[in-house]
């Protein structure tokens, strides 16, 4: 005749308890009731599988467990909505450069541009946003030499506005803000340039393949304390056409009403606009018309081609008063992954008084007014959103001797 092991039947008794624990922990983990936990756990208690203490023990941890989402959730609701609708981005930039110009010494540059963004959808229908970048206070570049013994370089804002789109026809920039006129070149506005004032987009989609646009701005050019501040407000409706799917045209018309620069002298100014007693011997409100031609993947081997152009006439001059510019560029439309390439040239010629002279592109003959030539350039993307740019301009100014300049830069940009 058998008999029971006092030890083994503890054990098993100890072991019961143990499974039984277990299921009832991930039994109470999935019921929400408070009640229904204590009736559960009274059963166990009432039956000898659990004894007093273990079964408040094991209510201890099981309310524990219930009470971690209702934390994390607390957790999360304390991150406001417009923190996650927050988004950084920005680039770096590093550049040799050689200048020659007739009559000067030539001269090499190793640079750098390091620029970085916050955006904020603050609610659905308001943006804002600022930018930091290195640079002087040169509103036309952000560029930075390697100079002075390794100093630490000055960051500045290079833009900081608030945008309110409350309908998909009507947008509101103000402050310090990212160019909002159509511009397929950098004839007329050199593209570091960020204005500051209000500006008022009403794009409208008439179909699939027609939209029309009217850009609207008004930009302050100085701040004077006893004369009239200069300003600049702009006018420029336009059609955007998808002809086919493959095939686009933007073309728009521009007023650009420059007023009370006369007699004034603009700070940054290249010093190329005629001058009478220190200041602006004319007024610059001017017309211009602007346009691109686009073909996406043609035959199956080029993947874009663009044909633009760009013409400014300012009529308070008699002369030396128009500006153009006609380009092409092939390859990709964008340069974003490893071996996308672009391929473009452009000539252009801008004359002494078509345009303020604190605006071109100051790669070309140092942004002054007064000039003509040709630029090349060519872009291959390394890897994702790194690629290499090479660019080279050859200039002279109109008249005065005809003096020539060359210009190259070798860039590695890198963007996040």
């Amino acid at each position: 005749m058998k008999t029971d092991v006092p030890g083994s039947t503890l054990v098993l008794r100890k072991l019961s308890s143990i499974a039984v624990m277990l299921v009832a922990t991930l039994i109470l983990a999935d019921i929400s009731a408070a009640g229904e936990v204590e009736k559960l756990v009274d059963k166990l208690v009432e039956k000898g599988i659990l004894t007093r203490s273990e079964a408040e023990e094991l209510a201890l941890e099981t309310k524990q467990e219930a009470e971690k989402p209702k934390e994390a959730e607390k957790q999360e609701s304390k991150i406001p909505e417009w923190v996650a609708k927050t988004k950084l981005a920005g680039d770096l930039r590093l550049r040799y450069q050689y200048d020659d110009r007739d009559g000067e010494e030539s001269r090499e540059r190793g640079r750098y541009r390091l620029r970085a963004g916050l955006e904020s959808q603050i609610i659905d229908t308001v943006k804002t946003g600022f930018g930091l970048a290195t640079g002087s206070g040169d509103p036309r570049s952000t560029n930075q030499t390697f100079t002075n013994s390794s100093e630490k370089p000055t960051v500045r804002f290079d833009y900081a506005f608030a945008q309110w789109h409350p309908i998909d026809w009507f947008k509101l920039t103000g402050g310090k803000m990212h160019n909002p006129i159509f511009r397929p070149a950098d004839l007329l506005w050199d593209s570091d340039i960020t204005p500051e004032g209000v500006a008022a987009q009403f794009p409208y989609e008439m179909s699939k393949s027609v939209g029309l646009f009217l850009n609207t701005a008004f930009f302050v050019l100085d701040e004077r304390s006893s004369t009239s501040d200069p300003y600049m407000h702009v006018i420029q409706p336009g059609v955007d056409w998808k002809i086919v799917d493959t095939v686009s045209l933007k073309f728009a018309a521009a007023y650009y009403g420059i007023e009370d620069v006369q007699g004034t002298a603009l700070d940054h100014s290249s010093e190329t606009n005629t001058l009478s007693g220190g200041g602006l011997a004319f007024e610059y409100s001017s017309y211009g018309v602007s346009g691109q031609l686009a073909v996406k993947k043609i035959a199956g081997l080029l993947p874009y081609a663009a044909l633009y152009g760009e013409f400014i006439h300012n009529p308070d001059p008699d002369d030396d008063n128009e500006g153009y510019i006609g380009g092409l560029l092939l390859g990709h439309e964008k340069i974003g992954n490893l071996w996308d390439w672009q391929l473009g040239y452009s000539y252009r010629r801008l004359e002494r008084d078509a345009w303020l002279d604190i605006l071109p592109d100051s790669d070309f003959y140092g942004g002054e007014t007064g000039a003509k030539g040709s630029e090349v350039i060519v872009n291959l993307g390394l890897a994702k959103n790194i690629w290499l740019a090479l660019d080279y301009y050859h200039t002279e100014n109109i008249g005065n001797g005809g003096i020539e300049e060359d210009l190259f830069q070798a860039d590695v940009n890198l963007k996040f």
